[in-house]
């Protein structure tokens, strides 16, 4: 990998977040979470954009992801 190359590790555990919407609430759905970080334009760009100052340490290289729900 070059040096100018980042990758992010997304470690899911369980949770709403990796659930489709369904009539009866938010049910598992196998392969969910990984279609919906593949439609992130955020983590194909070359641009991070803006940070927020609040959120990250830049002393220690934080980058903060804001993923929109549907």
């Amino acid at each position: 990998m070059s040096p100018s190359s980042k990758r992010i590790y997304i470690a899911y555990t369980g949770g709403t977040i990796g659930m489709k919407k369904a009539t009866a609430g938010y049910v598992p759905a196998t392969g969910y979470l990984q279609k919906q970080i593949k439609r992130l334009p955020e983590l194909k760009s070359k641009d991070p954009g803006p940070e927020d100052p609040a959120l990250i340490s830049p002393q220690r290289g934080g980058v903060y992801l804001r993923i929109p729900m549907e």
